[in-house]
């Protein structure tokens, strides 16, 4: 695809600064995962927002990741890695793999994938994807994995939300999104992409 300018003169636009940046995409509400990877005793986890579907056929995904993420040598040593959807009651949980867990997975409910990683075992749902492809973007790289497995041993529970710089459960009037009940403009299933 390509982009196509008008003719005429390019007016010089001010810089973007970052923090107005973040601030104004922080206001895209989002599902929040962590991403793990490596074996027991090797295994890392750090939170994800920013994370999405990419094709169905085959299943792949994707989710950036900070340069300098502690993550990068891991998923790029090991070739696989989860995704782990959490749930509303998760806040604290999102916090912790935020910041750099000196204990490990110590303490979190966690089994291991037969593939390697680490499942979170309260979350939502989890994928276990194998690394496709890393393009570079920006201060970030932009990981593309297909998945090998998937499950939703807590999808009955309401998902965790980022939005706005803060986390929290999503909260309907009639329950779980997407089962609101009669008179819901909601009546056809959502297709990704």
């Amino acid at each position: 695809m390509s982009v196509v300018r008008p003719p005429g003169r390019i007016e010089a636009r001010k810089p973007i600064v970052p923090k107005e940046f973040r601030r104004v995409c922080g206001l895209f509400a989002t599902g929040v995962t962590v991403i793990t990877a490596g074996p027991e005793g090797q295994a890392e986890g750090t939170t994800v927002n920013s994370f999405t579907s990419v094709s169905l056929d085959p299943s792949l995904v994707l989710f950036c990741l900070h340069k300098q993420s502690r993550m990068q040598a891991v998923i790029g040593r090991h070739k696989t890695f989860a995704v782990n959807f959490l749930a509303g009651s998760q806040q604290e949980l999102a916090r912790s793999f935020a910041t750099r867990r000196p204990d490990g997975f110590q303490g979190v409910p966690h089994h291991f994938a037969p593939d390697g990683p680490p499942l979170l075992s309260e979350a939502l749902a989890h994928l276990t994807c194998s690394t496709v492809a890393v393009h570079a973007g920006g201060d970030h790289d932009i990981v593309v994995g297909e998945v090998l497995e998937l499950a939703a041993p807590g999808d009955s529970q309401d998902p965790l939300i980022f939005f706005d710089g803060t986390l929290g459960p999503l909260e309907s009037l009639d329950g779980r999104f997407g089962q609101a009940g009669p008179g819901s403009l909601t009546t056809a299933p959502v297709r990704a992409g």
